[in-house]
């Protein structure tokens, strides 16, 4: 395993491959979990260091999204899976360096772009990175969805959106 700390992410990068038929997707959906090597997952377990099977990637999304910040992506390539966390500094810097020339960008448009790269930051997080309403950000949340920009891919919590546009 290997970690790996960039100016706008940190990737945490595991060898191998998900197993048992697992894919990101699953793993942010309440799924069972088959340990790989269930007498050490029952030693953590007994010892306190993990509170459930099954739960790793459900508890981070949960942690982050209270956090006002984006669950991490996971990537599965032949020989190993990468977990990558967007730091919060990214998404403020890059608004802070457009500013300028994005200062007469639309809310919609803003909205894309944190979504881009956080896709899985809620309405309420967005509103606090916006400084406008959670109710405006749902008002252009559906407007983006009807136009055809965007999409909810899973269930309102563990879920994400995708940006089509």
């Amino acid at each position: 395993m290997s970690v790996a700390l960039y100016d706008d992410r940190l990737e945490i990068i595991s060898p191998g491959e998900l197993h048992f038929g697992l894919t990101p997707e699953m793993l942010y959906q309440p799924h069972e979990s088959k340990p790989w090597n269930p007498w050490v997952a029952r030693v953590f377990y007994r010892r306190g260091l993990i509170e459930a099977w099954g739960r790793g990637t459900l508890k981070i999304a949960s942690l982050m999204q209270e956090a006002g910040l984006a669950a991490p992506t996971l990537k599965v390539n032949a020989d190993f899976v990468t977990m990558t966390f967007v730091l919060p500094a990214t998404i403020a810097r890059q608004e802070k360096e457009g500013s300028s020339e994005k200062s007469s960008e639309k809310s919609s448009e803003k909205i894309l772009r944190y979504l881009r790269a956080a896709p899985t930051l809620s309405a309420k997080a967005l509103a606090e990175n916006l400084g406008i309403s959670s109710r405006a950000v749902e008002k252009q949340i559906d407007l983006l969805k009807k136009e055809g920009s965007l999409r909810r891919v899973g269930p309102a919590k563990g879920g994400h959106w995708q940006v089509l546009k």
